[in-house]
């Protein structure tokens, strides 16, 4: 087995590529084909499956069952491709010729090349015959062979593939076209199957780099800065044309450019710039070609910009730190700048560089802006006002209230404006429900204090039980607090113990600290029952009082309804058994007075029959 070997070397333009002048993709579309003109090719066209000789223009590569199945090159949806399977006999099987090429310009040729057979399922194992392409480029008479090369063999690819090649040529002069062929430089069989996609010409020309004699390549240019003037020269990093000719452009925006008249020179001076500009030389072959953007190359633009730098913007012109507090004043600047802070309006020392400054004196500070790039600055500083103050004094109590009472919550302070939790704006409001109350205090310098207020409820007693051990009572709370205790009204003390020697009836009362409303509780040391009924059955026979031997010389004595005395009871008897004059009573309401040491106590009971 023996393979052709090119006798020239594929290559790329080494200097700078244009952009594509012809181009070819074959199309895109679900459907394949169509078939390629008339004299473009010796191979037959065959819609799928292609053989040996045959072509396809398809957008999946998988022709055959060991082929890859896999899209075009370009990447368009449903792209297609130039798909052939080699005939047994090498020769050429694509033809086209290119038009509308500038003449004595140097060219690169190139096109995307993938061997469809799948080398990881190779079918071919053994009897593989690899890709080889020949490209040549020929005059547009088609007898002046300009420039050739051959890839080398390439075998099946356990991937998918694609491959650029290229190749360079220069154009004769007074033509303005070429051929381009393809060869196939292998014979047919098991193997030599390939897509061909983007085949492309472009121009190929110097490398161009524009600098003044200094190597400055861009200026950035403070606005209030002197305008200058400048010497600029190109010059070829990649020398691919003979004999380069020149013109200068300028542009506005780096974007549209417009020719210089008269400048072709390596050189250019630029004069006295006082606006953005940008330049660039268009570089030919021949000086016919300049006109024509399609036989030119541009070179690295050369850019001068004004930088007009603005003063920043003061987040606050005024800055409040309140009981000589640090802080931090800022400023808003472009992006790409950053800010020098100053105590003084002109020249100075820098006190700190960014956008935030953090002060710690009472004082004037300025700002001012920097241009990152260019070290540009303001023309102008800010100017923020620092001061101190001290915070309000303001006052924080707890109070205790007694049940239904109000109480004044007063921040004592004056002259500033008030924010109470509960929504009202007075230095004084009334409370009087318990709770926490809060005041944010605020004065004429923005300095802010809280006044808290804790407003508790006094719990009034309670008293659980009254306690008589002999002439000494002992009253008993349910709950807990600062309390004072009374059995008279009048006389209050901290012990809940009394001595009641001689007391019929005792009102107990205890009371808070505060004064609040005490609470009172009526006790009568004699029982007195409130009904009886004397009838004989065992149960509240008679109206017994008990307690009355307690109290020696106490008697009560007993009336009906008009006042009559019916019964008189002392320690010696000690109840009634509802008769008068061994008559008994009937039922009803009877009214008794009890008696001793100048107490009386009275009142009434039920007789029930």
């Amino acid at each position: 087995m023996s393979f052709t070997v090119a006798k020239a070397q594929l290559g790329f333009c080494t200097g700078v590529s244009g952009e594509p002048i012809f181009s070819e993709n074959f199309g895109a579309g679900i459907a394949n084909g169509p078939a390629l003109p008339l004299g473009v090719t010796s191979y037959t066209y065959i819609d799928s499956g292609t053989q040996d000789g045959q072509y396809s223009i398809s957008r999946n590569a998988g022709q055959l069952g060991d082929w890859w199945q896999t899209g075009d090159h370009t990447g368009n949806a449903n792209g297609k491709m130039l798909i052939v399977n080699a005939s047994f006999n090498p020769g050429m099987f694509y033809r086209t010729p290119i038009s509308g090429l500038c003449e004595n310009t140097p060219y690169e040729f190139s096109a995307w090349i993938l061997n469809v057979l799948r080398g990881n399922n190779n079918s071919c194992t053994g009897i593989e015959v690899p890709i080889q392409v020949r490209f040549e480029i020929w005059d547009a008479t088609d007898t002046n062979l300009l420039a050739s090369g051959a890839m080398a063999p390439r075998f099946a690819d356990t991937f998918v593939n694609w491959v650029q090649y290229g190749l360079t040529f220069t154009t004769s002069a007074g033509q303005n076209g070429v051929v381009l062929k393809m060869i196939n430089q292998g014979r047919g069989g098991c193997g030599n199957d390939l897509a061909i996609d983007d085949i492309a010409f472009r121009t190929c020309g110097d490398a161009t780099s524009v600098a003044t004699s200094s190597g400055i390549t861009s200026f950035l240019q403070c606005a209030n800065e002197p305008a200058q003037t400048f010497t600029l020269n190109a010059n070829a990093t990649v020398s691919v044309f003979s004999t380069p000719v020149y013109q200068w452009q300028s542009s506005t925006d780096g974007v549209s450019f417009t020719d210089i008249t008269g400048a072709i020179n390596t050189s250019f001076t630029a004069g006295l710039l006082t606006t953005d500009v940008f330049f660039r030389v268009k570089v030919a072959e021949d000086a016919i070609n300049l006109t024509n953007l399609q036989c030119v190359n541009f070179s690295d633009i050369w850019a001068f910009e004004l930088v007009t730098v603005l003063a920043p913007v003061a987040v606050s012109t005024t800055v409040v730190a309140c009981d000589s507090a640090a802080a931090t004043l800022e400023v808003m600047v472009n992006a790409g700048e950053t800010a020098a802070w100053f105590s003084s309006p002109t020249g100075g020392i820098v006190l700190a560089t960014g956008t935030r400054f953090t002060a710690t004196a009472a004082g004037i500070y300025y700002a001012e802006t920097i241009n990152a790039q260019s070290n540009c600055r303001s023309t102008s500083r800010t100017e923020i006002t620092f001061t101190q103050d001290a915070v309000p004094q303001v006052t924080s109590v707890e109070y205790e209230i007694c049940p239904e009472t109000d109480v004044v919550l007063d921040t004592e302070f004056t002259g500033g404006t008030y924010l109470w939790n509960t929504g009202e704006t007075t230095q004084v409001i009334i409370a009087s429900a318990a709770g926490n109350y809060s005041c944010m205090v605020t004065n004429s310098a923005g300095c802010e204090s809280i006044a808290t207020f804790n407003v508790l409820l006094i719990e009034p007693p309670i008293i659980s039980s009254i306690d008589i051990a002999g002439d000494e009572l002992t009253i008993t709370l349910a709950n807990t607090g600062d309390f004072r205790y009374s059995i008279d009204g009048f006389n209050y003390q901290a012990s809940a113990v009394f001595n009641i020697n001689g007391l019929l009836e005792i009102t107990v009362r205890v009371r808070n600290v505060e004064d609040c409303n005490p609470v009172r509780q009526q006790f009568v040391r004699i029982a007195i029952p409130a009904f009886f009924t004397p009838n004989n059955d065992g149960f509240n026979d008679r109206w017994e009082i008990y307690g009355i031997a307690e109290f020696p010389g106490a008697h009560i004595e007993i009336y009906d309804r008009h006042g009559k005395l019916l019964a008189f009871i002392n320690e010696a008897v000690t109840g009634w058994d509802g008769l008068y004059n061994n008559q008994p009573m009937p039922s009803s309401d009877y009214w008794y007075r009890l008696l001793y040491n100048n107490q009386m106590l009275s009142g009434h009971f039920t007789l029930k029959r």
